[in-house]
């Protein structure tokens, strides 16, 4: 085998000569061009298209990584479910996504995170599972450790904020620490519909906040992998305040669990994407061509 080459999902190809009866056998990885450099093989999960916003940020962290992006799009939004649908949801797509042979997965929902974390434990037993909840809450604490001040107001879905895992995992590390947290049904599906600077997406984000607007100045967590897709908004409806994104975060965890020349092969990475609904993708948030997003 050739050390750092990419040889899984490989097909075998036969050079036969009669004449000497020789077979060569030569593995090329399927179909997608030979001796690329790919070190591992990471999954990116969430309900729709806003774990695209994690996997940017580990495309920034990593190189010679294949990316699998998988997103639920037929059953988006997670969030207004209840917890047993989530954690049904979960279990059918993670059985979906075995098949991969994938070396990490990345947990890029937070709803999914919250409520069915044990659903992708079960499907994936022996691989690291970055839960992008925890990622989230590091990025909380490392706010207060570089001098952040105020209380922390988690903006989430309505069944991340009900989870109450949040504040359970905050108050754990930091005892002291005054965590507020603010249901947001509508923000998921106005993304998902491309609405990011649409004057009715500003108007909602400003009914969620303007409770809290008086409690601060403080830190707002974008408790959703969604809501980076409208950080403007949110520091526009909450002046003063430092708003957080844990996406540098989850690249953080998912180095620690690997020798640091997993992810620095040098070569490039590597997207495919799966949806179990691609026709109602937003292709403009991908980058990404019809032709490029599969069923999963």
């Amino acid at each position: 085998m050739l050390s750092g080459f990419a040889v899984r999902d490989s097909v075998p190809i036969v050079l036969s000569i009669p004449s000497f009866n020789l077979t060569i056998r030569f593995f090329f990885e399927a179909f997608r061009g030979a001796f690329t450099f790919i070190s591992m093989r990471v999954g990116v999960f969430d309900s729709g298209i806003g774990g695209v916003t994690v996997l940017r940020a580990l495309e920034k962290r990593f190189s010679g990584v294949e990316f699998f992006y998988f997103g639920d799009t037929a059953n988006v939004p997670y969030g207004t479910k209840s917890p047993g649908q989530i954690q049904s949801l979960v279990l059918s797509a993670a059985h979906r996504m075995k098949s991969f042979d994938l070396d990490a997965l990345v947990i890029a929902c937070n709803t999914a995170s919250s409520l069915a974390y044990s659903e992708f434990r079960l499907v994936f037993p022996s691989i690291p599972l970055v839960d992008v909840v925890d990622a989230g809450v590091a990025t909380v604490i490392g706010d207060r450790k570089e001098g952040g001040l105020g209380p922390v107001l988690v903006l989430g879905t309505r069944a991340t904020v009900r989870s109450g895992e949040y504040r359970r995992r905050i108050s754990a590390l930091s005892p002291g620490l005054q965590v507020m947290e603010q249901e947001c049904p509508l923000l998921v599906p106005l993304i998902e519909e491309g609405w990011v600077d649409h004057p009715v997406l500003h108007t909602v984000v400003e009914e969620y906040v303007k409770p809290w607007r008086a409690s601060g100045p403080g830190a707002a967590l974008l408790a959703c992998t969604h809501y980076p897709w409208i950080e403007t908004a949110v520091r526009a409806a909450l002046p003063g305040w430092r708003v957080l994104n844990s996406g540098a975060s989850v690249a953080r965890i998912l180095v620690r669990e690997f020798p640091k020349e997993k992810f620095q092969s040098g070569g490039p990475n590597r997207i495919s994407w799966f949806f179990s609904d691609p026709e109602s993708v937003a292709l403009t948030r991908l980058g990404a061509s019809p032709g490029d997003l599969q069923r999963f």
